[in-house]
């Protein structure tokens, strides 16, 4: 399979180059003190922050495949991961600016279920880059395909979620700060979109292999440890419906990977599992 070196013009050492690191210095936390995040955007605030934290869990498991012999591919990633942990960070920093707040809890009902499955979670992330490089390896440099669109995936349904939240806040200061994390992450779902693409569209193997192992995902991608109720407000809550069918719109346009809806079957379960 033969792939562009350089699709549609995206420069990953110009990328390398103008790596966004620390936030900090543009976070103006003294105007949460004033005014003060509502007790259920802090919350969200949080799981984004765990969420864009467990790029580096998905790292790995993707770096131990035929992936990471795509030198293009592995340089853009390495960046990638570093410029999620700043955004990560400051998302922390803004949720943390909020002491007093009162954090999601479970109900109680839940307790037990959660415990088992933070457990099985912790399992996963352990287990997975072992049993994902043997059966990647296995199947090939057409893996890197699955790779690409599920990162695209994933940055399209965390970009409606900056973008519905912005819009939504009333706070000058909170809404200033997603936007420039929505300038940092655009070049993300940028490069992972225009890849799969042209991987999707150089391979029908790619897509066969694409439309199964993408059924089978759970979005967001590191949401698998995560309370389903607290999922259930960001997914049909903060990301209304009507975005997530959007986002299967987009995903429909990839190469193979049409009819699917990815993001609202996930959707779906995890509200059949936040009403349990």
């Amino acid at each position: 399979m033969t792939v562009q070196s350089d699709p549609a013009g995206f420069s990953v050492r110009e990328f390398a180059r103008t790596a966004q690191g620390s936030l900090r210095a543009e976070l103006d936390l003294a105007a949460y003190a004033d005014l003060p995040l509502p007790d259920e955007t802090v919350a969200i605030v949080e799981l984004l922050s765990r969420l864009e934290h467990g790029a580096l869990a998905y790292l790995r498991s993707v770096l131990v495949t035929p992936t990471h012999k795509d030198a293009r591919v592995t340089a853009f990633l390495v960046t990638w991961a570093y410029e999620k942990h700043w955004v990560a960070d400051a998302l922390e920093l803004i949720a943390a600016a909020h002491p007093g707040h009162t954090a999601f809890v479970e109900p109680p009902a839940m307790n037990v279920a959660a415990r088992l499955r933070r457990a099985r979670h912790a399992v996963a992330e352990r287990i997975e880059p072992i049993t994902e490089s043997v059966v990647a390896n296995l199947i090939g440099e057409d893996v890197v395909a699955v790779h690409m669109a599920a990162a695209a995936v994933d940055e399209w349904v965390s970009e409606a979620a900056y973008e519905r939240l912005a819009e939504g806040s009333t706070h000058t200061e909170f809404t200033r700060t997603l936007t420039r994390l929505l300038d940092v992450k655009r070049r993300h779902q940028e490069f992972f979109a225009t890849e799969a693409d042209v991987r999707l569209s150089a391979s029908a193997k790619a897509g066969r292999l694409a439309r199964r192992r993408l059924s089978r995902m759970t979005w967001p991608l590191a949401s698998g440890g995560e309370p389903p109720a607290l999922l259930a407000r960001l997914l049909g809550g903060v990301v209304p419906a009507s975005d997530l069918a959007a986002i299967d719109g987009r995903i429909d346009a990839l190469p193979g990977l049409e009819g699917l809806d990815l993001v609202t079957r996930s959707a779906t379960r995890t509200w059949k599992a936040a009403a349990r």
